[in-house]
């Protein structure tokens, strides 16, 4: 009876164990409360470039915004298209693409903008093939300490994308761009003349009326940031249009040729953690499908040529311990056995928080430099402040 007794016990803990690691492998993912003053509202806009053939954008704004306590709106308007996308293109299982897709924002929708004061313009990009979403652990966080963003999606590598007619975005494998520096060229032209066209119509409306929280925003002090590809058409930006002030890249590298003309706008990189390429071993190399020279090459020799020829007057750089690419995305949200596939992602995104808002406080309010938050400064493997080109 006793050793009846003991096998039932341990079946049991066994079946609340498994049910339990079950639930926590799909449990959807949560964004905190934003931590600023304001609250935050979000809307989405769908704009036409009658200039490029009729191109259609989808743009996500969040703002300051008098939201109701506790509001939530949805990660994303089509879960099903960003699941279909996603697990096409890297076979990531739906259940997991579900953790992130299928979650709430702790934003209100169209919600009544704020009152009393003007805000600068954030205009940010996502990742090749990623969504205007894929940052909600920062951009609601952005606007609730003072700033409006736009953010779009990119259509054509977009995973998410669902326009009012039922036409998609669309989506193209990334080693197009890695395999076609003509094609990668075209593509960083594209996005940003999206960035460009996105902050004219954003005038364009506030001056109509037509922007509900067009009376937020200060256009002459606007920034440029994206994750990945975005981040690398972000710098593209800053070479072909002044209005933007200040761009940020987020672990993106410098695809097409606006590098040999430069910029003279203050810049921040925020850069992955990884393998030196005499660390690589011949299988990480497969994944990467790059020989050894051309891993050295692309993460480190060619990099950084490009941003030093970009940033003619100086740039921030720091790359983040244990960071991997998606480290600075939402993506990482979505792993199972968060404390063995991602032990350090929400350290990743305080970090990521940080240098991005201190970085545009600095450039674009005139505020002084914040110190870390107590508990980061081990995240910091490498830090360069380039002064830029000297005078000749």
């Amino acid at each position: 009876m006793k050793i009846k007794k003991k096998v039932w016990a341990i079946l049991g803990v066994t079946a609340l164990v498994l049910t339990t690691t079950a639930f926590t492998a799909v449990k959807k993912a949560a964004f905190p409360k934003p931590s600023g003053p304001h609250s935050v509202g979000t809307l989405q806009v769908e704009l036409r470039d009658d200039s490029r053939a009729g191109r259609k954008l989808l743009v996500q704004f969040y703002y300051p915004a008098q939201a109701e306590p506790g509001a939530i709106s949805p990660y994303t308007t089509h879960p099903e298209q960003m699941e279909e996308n996603l697990n096409a293109l890297y076979g990531v299982p739906r259940p997991l693409l579900r953790k992130i897709t299928r979650a709430t924002v702790p934003v209100q929708l169209n919600a009544e903008p704020a009152a009393g004061r003007q805000f600068p313009l954030l205009v940010f990009s996502h990742g090749y093939n990623g969504a205007r979403s894929q940052n909600s652990f920062l951009l609601p966080e952005l606007a609730s300490q003072g700033y409006v963003i736009a953010s779009i999606e990119h259509t054509g590598a977009s995973s998410g994308a669902v326009f009012q007619d039922g036409s998609r975005g669309g989506i193209t494998p990334f080693d197009s761009l890695m395999s076609n520096e003509a094609f990668s060229n075209q593509e960083i032209e594209k996005w940003t003349l999206d960035q460009s066209f996105v902050l004219d119509q954003i005038e364009t409306l506030s001056r109509s009326g037509a922007l509900s929280f067009g009376h937020l925003l200060d256009l002459e002090r606007v920034g440029a940031f994206g994750h990945s590809f975005g981040g690398a058409t972000s710098a593209a930006t800053l070479t072909r249009d002044a209005r933007f002030r200040a761009g940020i890249n987020l672990d993106g590298f410098y695809f097409g040729d606006y590098y040999k003309t430069g910029f003279s706008q203050p810049f921040l990189e925020l850069r992955a953690d990884n393998k030196r390429p005499e660390e690589m071993t011949d299988q990480e190399l497969k994944e990467w499908k790059f020989t050894r020279e051309q891993y050295r090459d692309f993460l480190f020799d060619e990099w950084g040529r490009r941003i030093g020829s970009y940033a003619r007057k100086g740039y921030e750089s720091y790359t983040i311990r244990y960071a991997n690419h998606m480290s600075f995305s939402d993506f990482s949200l979505m792993m199972p056995f968060a404390f063995l596939t991602a032990p350090h992602r929400r350290e990743h995104h305080r970090i990521t928080i940080h240098f991005v808002l201190d970085f545009f406080n600095r450039n674009l309010k005139g505020a002084a430099s914040a110190e870390l938050p107590e508990g980061l400064d081990s995240y910091i493997r490498n830090q360069a402040i380039n002064k830029g080109r000297k005078a000749s």
